[in-house]
């Protein structure tokens, strides 16, 4: 692939992705609020649940 060609696709991609960050900055404004109270109707969550819940989303890897 020539250097032309490389550039050519580069500048295609450039404008793809800015095309995408414009329609990604003007979405929040157009999105519909959806209330989630009441999904879970019934369901207690305590102290030791949201300690195991930051346990298992923090733990390492490793």
């Amino acid at each position: 692939m020539d250097i032309n060609k490389k550039l050519e696709a580069l500048e295609n991609e450039i404008s793809s992705i800015k095309s995408m960050l414009i329609r990604l900055s003007q979405s929040p404004q157009n999105r519909k609020i959806v209330s989630l109270k009441g999904l879970l109707g019934g369901i207690k969550v305590d102290e030791e649940d949201i300690e195991e819940a930051k346990k298992s989303l923090f733990k390492s890897g490793g």
